[in-house]
Order: C-alpha cells, then structure tokens, then sequence
C-alpha cells in the first residue's frame, strides 16, 4: 500500500508499506479521507510537542471496514465509519475515571506507536470504531474528530442559553467550537480573525459577530457592542489573545484553552482573584464528545462543507500541507483523499 511518511521536517515521502495485519479485536479499515489537522501543521513545521518523524500522520478519517479482526462484533465489512484518534492504558487513575483523554501512557493515532491515515489502510482497536450515515460524504464526517475537540471545551466552559461567547481564532478548530457553542445555544457568538473567508465561513455556521482584527480590535468591539462575554475560548497559540481574553470577559466568566501555544505565556492572576474569573483547559475529547459530533453532523443542520473546499491526493501531501500551513487560496480545512 502507499503511505505517507513524515520522514523530516518539512518534508513528507510517499512510499510503499506492508498493508497492517489485524489482532482479534482489531478492524482493518480502508480509508476513503483524511484532514489535515493544525496539530499535524506543527509537526510539519517542527513546533510539535510529541508529533516527530520518522511517523505516518493522520488522525482525522473516514474509512470503510475492510476487514474484521476475529472478536470483533456489531460490524460489517463495508461500513462507513469514523475513529476516535486516542485510547488510553486502561490502568492509571485517568483511565480508571474515565478521564483516558489524559492518560499518560495514552496512544494516539498518527504516531510512531499507531502508524495514522496518511495511508492507504490503517488498524484500529474495534473500541475506537463510530459509524457514520451512508449519506454523509466523506468531506464532512472527516470532521468528526475536530468538531469533538469544540463539543468538549463547550462542554468544560458549561454553555446556557442566552451566554454571550468570544472565540478569538476562526480556524478549523476555531469555527467547529463555534458551531459546538451554537448548538449549546448561545445568544451572541463573536469570532476573530485576519482572514475574511474565515469570517465568512463563521457567518454561514451561524456566528452573530465576526471581527476582523486588522480592522477593528476585539477589545474595543466587544466593549461597543457586548459590553463583555461570558465566555472566551483560545482556538490559536498567540500570547496576545491572552491579553484580549482579560480585557473582555465578564466577572466569574470562563477562558478556555484548547490552543497549543508554542512558548511560555503570562497570566495576571489579580485580575483572576479580582474578578473570580476562571482559566479552564480542554484537551481532546471522550466517547460522549465523539458520538456528539457523530450526531450533530448526521443532522445535516451546519453547512460543513464551507469549511472543506480543498482536496488534494496523497502524492500531492507536501502541496497539501503547505496550503493547510499558509491558508493559500482561501483554504481552511485541507483533505487527503484516496477514494
């Protein structure tokens, strides 16, 4: 089969693997897409903090079961399905409270020890295994997996309707924690960005506010027109939406980190005791998150495919990346596809 390795920083070459071999209670899958993830952009860039070659990336996929291991039941070959990128040692006191998204010991697709999607065929443990609706096309359940990251910080924020909510970030991330917070039912939903067609996209998933920050300063839009927010999420690693985030939440409000910042960041704790303000982290996901977005996208209720506009084959993935990297022609998520 043909794979792509990651075999240096910016760099990925394609070559020819062995198709994996299935345990018991393992499924081959037959992968149809594969996004490109910002997790996988750091890598790439060698900003990562544990995704480094030699490694075969890709963890956000849509596969067909291909073949089943023998103590697998309750699939078909054939079937459609997603996977939950992540399964933890089973053993630790993570794990044993059902918090294996923070396992230490975890194993996480697209790594040394579970070789990703950037690849004809993948194994994967049954367990991590969602199925998707045959109606989906493969563009829009290959989002799963980001939009779980949204559902889990909306989640830790604890979202009420009629909560006024700034995301200072229109990334992919950014604009799927956008649709998690519409669909938990937030009155005002303000987004950030430097590029219009990020903006744009926000609009057509519902947000009430866009704010381009090279016209206009979150801070001074907020106070004009919100007064302040209830919530803030970090969907990009600038140390300067920290500043921003303070300047706009409201008393005991919520600043949810999902980012990953690639330095150090200074965090005023008086303004934290003063104003009884809370800093939350999210990371990752858990089962109920996974089958909630499973569930959202089989909906068909969010135009998802204004975020999906760009596809390329796996012998293009360094053309690939490089577009999900610089955001050339107006791109936001950028998809590897075999079908």
């Amino acid at each position: 089969m043909k794979a792509a390795l990651f075999d240096e920083i910016k760099n990925i070459s394609l070559i020819d693997k062995e198709v994996p071999s299935v345990g018991s209670e393992e499924v081959l899958l037959k992968v149809l897409q594969t996004g490109i993830c910002g997790s996988e952009i750091h890598a790439y860039n060698g900003t990562h903090p544990f995704r480094e070659p030699p490694s075969i990336l890709g963890h956000e996929v849509v596969g067909v079961v291909y073949k089943l291991g023998s103590n697998v039941n309750g699939l078909n070959e054939g079937d459609m399905v997603s996977v939950e990128p992540q399964y933890g040692c089973f053993e630790c006191q993570y794990c044993k409270k059902g918090d294996y998204h923070l396992c230490n010991n975890k194993t996480i697709l697209g790594t040394p020890k579970w070789e990703g999607a950037f690849a004809e065929y993948i194994a994967v443990p049954a367990s991590t295994i969602y199925r998707l609706s045959q109606d989906i096309p493969y563009k829009i359940g290959v989002l799963a997996e980001p939009l779980a990251v949204g559902i889990h910080a909306v989640k830790i924020a604890g979202i009420e309707k009629g909560d006024k909510v700034a995301i200072l970030g229109s990334g992919p991330i950014g604009l799927l924690t956008a649709v998690a917070v519409h669909h938990a039912g937030a009155e005002r939903i303000v987004i950030t960005d430097t590029l219009k067609h990020n903006l744009e996209a926000g609009k057509a998933l519902g947000v009430s506010d866009t704010v381009d920050i090279t016209e206009c300063s979150i801070t001074d839009y907020v106070k004009e027109h919100l007064g302040s927010v209830d919530k803030v999420f970090l969907t990009v690693g600038f140390e300067s939406i920290v500043d921003d985030a303070f300047e706009i939440i409201s008393k005991k409000g919520k600043i949810i980190s999902i980012a990953i910042f690639e330095g150090k960041t200074e965090v005023d704790l008086n303004k934290v005791f003063m104003s009884e303000i809370q800093i939350l982290g999210s990371s990752m996901y858990i089962k109920e998150d996974f089958q909630e977005a499973i569930n959202i996208i089989s909906q068909q209720k969010y135009p998802l495919e204004v975020l999906t506009k760009h596809t390329f084959k796996l012998d293009e993935i360094n053309e690939a990346m490089e577009v999900a990297a610089t955001k050339k022609d107006n791109a936001i998520k950028v998809l590897i596809d075999f079908s």
